[in-house]
């Protein structure tokens, strides 16, 4: 797997947060990406999960996570979708091919890195659906970007 320290500029976001059994997800996405459609909303790349119940966990019962697209201007908010401003951010990235049945496999590839360059994990995972759910039929194409928001030691 190959990584890479990314910089994330400041981004207006489009959030559902969810605490429910990771199934749901499917039903979330397609919410938010509803609302893109139906509002005319113009997004800044793919839609993502930031998970704050640990990853290894979420398929025991109800996780905790937000479903979210960064969005390039302001929208109006529903009573489930709200719109939020992220700070700046380093991450470390690495792609996850495939199903997500064996995703912990990149998770533990990339602690690695973080591990051998002195990068200090501070804050909760994001997996962006670069080909998922909602665009992507066959599992075995699936393509998943990790990002670990990161500061260097």
């Amino acid at each position: 797997m190959e990584s890479e320290v990314k910089v994330i500029p400041e981004q207006k976001l489009g959030v559902i947060n969810c605490k429910t059994p990771i199934e749901d997800l499917e039903v979330f996405l397609s919410i938010l990406m509803g609302w893109v459609d139906a509002e005319e909303i113009e997004t800044e790349g793919e839609p993502f999960i930031v998970y704050f119940s640990p990853r290894h966990e979420v398929n025991d019962g109800d996780a905790v996570y937000d479903v979210s697209i960064a969005i390039k201007e302001d929208a109006d908010e529903t009573d489930r979708i709200r719109v939020v401003d992220m700070i700046e951010h380093k991450v470390l990235a690495g792609k996850h091919y495939g199903p997500t049945d064996n995703i912990l496999d990149t998770y533990a590839e990339l602690v690695d890195v973080a591990q051998k360059n002195h990068y200090d994990i501070i804050g909760s995972p994001k997996e962006i659906l670069i080909k998922g759910i909602h665009n992507c039929d066959n599992e075995i194409d699936y393509i998943t970007e990790i990002q670990l928001p990161i500061i260097e030691m």
